[in-house]
């Protein structure tokens, strides 16, 4: 009985390093691979939303309130090139559907505006931004 359980051992053994050979070779260094890649993305990413957040806002009316009369649908871009916190000036575009009293007819509008030329800007600095 004892020969029998060594000798079960023993091809175990001889067994076990060969069918495990046979699958993919095991990478320790890969969970840590994909770690860094997800995470430097994630920062790219992160960084790319702060600046666009910083130098754009976008805001909407969509629903208009008709109980006060006002049948517009708002649309506002405002671009900051200097960013929110260095600076108030900015060039906007607005625009807005208004829709005719009865419903069957609906105005586009748009409208443009540049910073105060009171502003002491050099058109370098304008066309290093766009």
């Amino acid at each position: 009985m004892e020969r029998v359980l060594l000798i079960v051992a023993l091809l175990m053994t001889m067994v076990t390093p060969a069918w495990a050979g046979g699958s993919e070779d095991f990478d320790p260094d890969q969970p840590l691979r994909e770690a860094v890649t997800q995470n430097l993305l994630r920062s790219w990413l992160q960084h790319a939303l702060d600046v666009l957040d910083e130098h754009v806002e976008i805001t909407a009316s969509l629903a208009p309130d008709e109980a006060s009369g006002d049948r517009r649908n708002h649309l506002r871009f405002k671009f900051f090139p200097e960013g929110k916190s260095k600076s108030d000036d900015s060039y906007t575009a607005e625009g807005w559907v208004e829709r005719s009293p009865d419903g069957r007819q609906q105005d586009l509008h748009f409208h443009f505006k540049l910073p105060d030329p009171s502003s002491q800007r050099s058109s370098q600095q304008l066309v290093d931004v766009l």
